[in-house]
């Protein structure tokens, strides 16, 4: 009898044969596919890895020319399965054909059930074997050898539910993004594509959200009294009750009341004992969220690391709603490979227990347990065979959040304490830890101890000074890849495997980017949401792609069917593409200006600045008639400036007009033109704005001499115009250096062309004027 078995990954395959056969496995090839193969019980057995999903979704070739499709027909139009990677079919025939019984082994999730399900179509064209499903959320030996000995029949509704999210996803996408694109494209000139995506662009949504609190904020001034007391030689600080006072006059009445106080009285003082429970148990958006705030690691990198950990056989399966752990869990046999080691005492105190008590959490996903350890491992081990920066912070932080679950809570000491000074109320609040608790393993939750002093009820303090601090709101703080994980999860916006490949398009697609832990909008992505929000704010927002969400879940629960969502999900999509289409012009007049003034912006020969009159590009326009600097939102903005009408132009970025002109460019090597204004020699300011290049004191009179260059000539001159001048060597490049060591003038560093450069003083009247060789 002949078993073949097909798993998602290779690296799977490999793990599973070697715990089925025991170690005694050979590795084959079928067209250039590895194979396991293995004798079992009398039966032969051979396991091949899929390379994630091997077919994918596409409409007919004749809709994919942008241009002569309208995009709307995409809507109406049923997606094509093809297969994406034909070595992997072919190997799947060659198998499948002599099988007596057919295995999906692949992740036991949505996606995981849709690849085997493809693996399944391309064997049943060759194969009337019987396919079964082998379960796990781990590659350890127990789970496999318990999967395969009771195998189950294949979930449509899983595999239908991924299929339905893809045929959705495919159509919204490419009919939105193709409408836009093609929109842009007839106004601005530009190559780039405009997405729109069903979960990237909410996401996207929720980054532009917070921007627009951050531009739209307004700081206003406020007073924070505070004071410094002492105790026994010990100081501690206190906040006046009144927190931030935006009432000038009422903190400065406050302050002129108590600044001159000595003497303060302890009026209140409370005592408690608090605890700080562990954390829930590890999902998926628990872990990425965690990973990025501690370890400063994308959730994209950190799914993807966790998931080699998996496949490695370190760590359970990655992909996991779950944050309980099941009542029947076998904790100790998880914990007793860190019984040595860095853990040993508190997994010893652990397994000293009665019973082993975890926190657990309130989702259950019904697939896999909460991601933990399967195997105890050091850094040297787990490095060797998942070669991944990061890796070991990754499974560190698996390990220590594992263990850190199933230990006591932390315990503090908490003191409050009610300053008043002549009838004024200043809090100050103080702990101390008392039992570190699961914090012992868990360095990135770190609570720093603030002492106060031992004061009694109704004793004085010394005030030893009182504060009255003027200090501005802020506004809100960007987001967070953590924070914005948690506003997708918390809106249903992607899946627990897709949430953190949302993030990265939006990245890839220029709409946001990440500057330390923070995430920053762009302005092509502010843009497009801005436009989005005010035409089709139904795309920006979470609402519609939550109940698509809904929707795919109800297959997966069986409580619609597959053609029932996507008729559902379709009319949703329709209604979104009536607004869009509805607010084409409002959308393409915003966008293109952005894309225009990004190409004008990046284009350094020719851009001058913002306009001051609509906030768009200037830049040198070239006719027939002329040239001129003009704004890149005409014909709304009218606004240009005249140019010289002879001479090459240089933009001086460096340089600022001290008067009105909005930029400054030189014409040829003669003179300065500030735009807007005029020559700059005909300014008063001038002198200002280009300080001569002075090398010394004039010997006539009290002037300065500079360097004064000409179209045919370069000489000295006075600053004062007195009539002195000395001439310059006609040839070579002229640098002013140090000043002379014989006099008050500074050297000059001549480079002709072919010549070595010389270094010299030009005072005639100096001692050194012989030239030294550089």
């Amino acid at each position: 009898m002949s078993i073949v078995v097909f798993t998602e990954k290779n690296k799977a395959a490999a793990q599973i044969a070697g715990i089925l056969s025991g170690g005694g496995f050979n590795r084959a090839s079928i067209d250039g596919i590895p194979v396991y193969d293995f004798k079992k019980n009398g039966k032969e057995w051979r396991i091949m890895g899929l390379s994630g999903h091997i077919m994918g979704y596409d409409f007919p070739p004749e809709y994919n020319n942008w241009k002569e499709c309208d995009p709307a027909v995409l809507l109406d139009i049923d997606p094509v399965k093809n297969v994406l990677k034909k070595p992997y079919a072919i190997a799947i025939s060659k198998l499948a054909g002599h099988a007596d019984e057919l295995i999906l082994a692949c992740d036991f999730d949505r996606e995981g059930e849709n690849i085997g399900f493809e693996a399944r179509s391309i064997a049943q064209k060759v194969s009337k074997a019987p396919v079964k499903r082998a379960r796990f959320s781990s590659l350890s030996a127990g789970e496999i050898n318990q999967a395969f000995e009771n195998l189950l029949e294949p979930d449509e509704n899983l595999a239908m539910s991924a299929e339905a999210r893809q045929i959705l996803d495919l159509r919204m996408g490419a009919a939105f993004t193709r409408f836009l694109t093609l929109a842009v494209r007839e106004r601005a000139h530009t190559k780039g594509v405009i997405s729109i995506g069903p979960c990237q662009t909410p996401t996207c949504g929720f980054v532009y959200e917070r921007e627009r609190l951050i531009r739209d904020f307004e700081s206003k001034d406020f007073w924070k009294i505070e004071g410094l007391f002492s105790y026994s030689g010990k100081d501690f600080m206190g906040t006046h009750r009144g927190g931030h006072i935006y009432d000038k006059a009422k903190a400065d009445g406050i302050f002129r009341r108590i600044k001159d106080c000595k003497k303060g009285i302890v009026a209140k003082k409370s005592e408690k004992e608090s605890a700080i429970n562990p954390p829930y148990p590890l999902n998926t958006t628990e872990f990425l969220k965690r990973a990025s705030k501690f370890l400063g690691i994308s959730p994209d990198t950190a799914l993807e690391v966790a998931e080699q950990l998996y496949l490695a056989g370190f760590t359970s399966y990655p992909r996991t709603e779950t944050n309980k752990y099941a009542d029947d869990f076998d904790f100790k046999a998880s914990l007793i490979g860190f019984s040595s080691g860095e853990f040993r005492e508190q997994v010893l105190a652990i397994l000293s227990q009665p019973e082993i008590r975890c926190r657990n959490g309130t989702r259950d996903g019904h697939d896999h347990p909460p991601i933990y350890p399967i195997k105890a491992a050091n850094r040297q081990e787990v490095e060797k065979n998942v070669r991944m920066p990061d890796v070991w912070k990754v499974y560190d932080l698996i390990v220590r959040h594992f263990i850190a679950n199933l230990m006591p809570p932390a315990v503090f000491d908490k003191t409050r304490l009610e300053v008043h000074v002549r009838d004024e109320i200043f809090d100050t609040t103080g702990s101390i830890m008392k039992d570190a608790g699961w914090l012992a393993v868990y360095p990135f939750e770190t609570k720093n101890d603030k002492f106060l002093p031992n004061v009694e009820l109704n004793k004085e303090v010394d005030v030893k000074k009182i504060s009255n601090t003027k200090s501005r709101t802020t506004p809100p703080k960007r987001l967070t890849e953590a924070e914005l994980l948690t506003l997708m999860d918390k809106n249903g916006i992607g899946t627990k495997a897709t949430a953190p490949s949302h993030i990265e398009t939006n990245k890839k697609r220029g709409y946001f980017e990440t500057k330390g832990k923070s995430i920053a909008i762009l302005d092509t992505g502010f843009t497009l949401m801005e436009s989005l929000d005010s035409t089709v704010p139904i795309l920006v927002k979470p609402d519609i792609r939550a109940r698509i969400e809904a929707l795919i879940q109800d297959v997966e629960d069986g409580q619609k069917t597959f053609e029932n969502s996507l008729e559902e999900g379709s009319h949703l999509i329709k209604e979104m593409y009536s607004q869009l289409s509805s607010g084409k012009e409002q959308i393409v007049m915003k966008m293109a200006g952005t894309i225009t003034d990004e190409n004008i912006s990046s284009d350094k020969k020719n851009f001058i600045g913002e306009c001051p009159e609509c906030g768009r590009m200037l830049r040198i326009i070239n006719t027939d008639k002329g040239r001129f600097v003009g704004c890149s939102g005409y014909p709304t903005c009218k606004k240009t400036y005249s140019l010289p009408k002879t001479g090459a132009l240089t933009v001086m970025r460096s340089k600022e007009c001290k008067k009105e002109g909005v930029a400054i460019v030189k014409v040829g090597n003669k003179y300065h033109w500030s735009v807007g204004m005029g020559p700059c020699f005909t300014c008063d300011s001038e002198k200002v704005c280009f300080p001569p290049d002075v090398v010394g004191p004039c010997p006539k009179c009290d002037g300065s001499m500079f360097i004064l260059t000409t179209k045919d000539t370069r000489f000295l001159a006075c600053t004062n115009r007195c009539g002195y001048t000395q001439s310059l060597p006609k040839e070579g490049r002229l640098t002013i250096q140090k000043k002379c060591g014989q006099c008050d003038w500074k050297q000059i560093r001549l480079k002709a062309k072919d010549k070595d450069a010389t270094e010299m003083c030009i005072n005639l009247r100096c001692a050194s004027r012989r030239p030294n060789r550089s």
